[in-house]
């Protein structure tokens, strides 16, 4: 009976997919969206992966869209993927990236609030140091966002150029793609109408656990999290 309740007051999302892209933890990515699906109906849940992944595992792949695709062997070749091929995976107006160290772990937190924006993700720390084009410095960007449709058609409309990058002095220079998209090209998606979501909201949608902990964090309860280290991901493969 609590199980019945729990399932007949989900959370209605029609407007939103749930979408993971991995060639590596093939099981523990089944199991990040199986877990976030436990409290909200979306759009579509998908997740996109190599040929034959999937014999691998034993998985109930129920209420998930497979597509597969050549095996990404890289970061690099992740954040290509996330930067100009999300289109054609995402039918709605807005989509959730997951992964398999990531998931919805307290739906009820869920707000429309986070519809306002283009892109909403965890915090980033203060010593992260990402500066935009101005000089200001950039605390949301985490790439396990919500993201509206119009942000990720705009690099393949604008044509704009697969260029590695990093600012903050913590990584060589590679192809982050959330950086690649909040940080270094900020400017130009807020040109074209994009909005990223401020500090006090990007607080409440999710956490990357960092020690210390990230202060906007403390004593939000999250709706999703990111996060190896995290306690949360015990939950996920039980």
């Amino acid at each position: 009976h609590i199980y019945q309740r729990f399932v007949l007051s989900k959370i209605q999302l029609p407007q939103v997919t749930l979408i993971a892209i991995s060639s590596v933890e093939i099981q523990q990515t089944v199991n990040s969206l199986k877990y976030s699906m436990r409290g909200i109906d979306f759009g579509e849940v998908v997740f996109v992966t190599h040929d034959y992944a999937l014999d691998e595992i034993k998985a109930d792949l129920s209420g998930i869209t497979i597509h597969h695709v050549n095996r990404i062997n890289s970061k690099d070749q992740f954040s290509r993927y996330c930067v100009y091929e999300l289109p054609r995976f995402v039918n709605t107006d807005y989509m959730i990236l997951s992964a398999w160290d990531s998931a919805i772990v307290h739906p009820e937190q869920w707000t429309d609030e986070f519809l306002e924006y283009d892109w909403v993700g965890p915090l980033w720390t203060e010593e992260h140091g990402y500066r935009d084009k101005n000089g200001n410095q950039v605390r949301v960007g985490n790439g396990h966002s919500l993201r509206s449709k119009k942000l990720i058609n705009l690099a393949s409309k604008l044509d704009l150029p697969w260029e590695p990058f990093t600012n903050n002095g913590q990584h060589s220079p590679g192809y982050w793609e959330d950086a690649w998209i909040c940080v270094k090209n900020r400017h130009i998606y807020e040109e074209h109408g994009c909005k990223f979501a401020p500090i006090e909201v990007a607080a409440k949608w999710g956490r990357e656990l960092h020690n210390p902990p990230i202060k906007e964090n403390e004593g939000i309860t999250p709706f999703l999290f990111h996060g190896r280290e995290d306690p949360y991901l015990s939950l996920i493969n039980k």
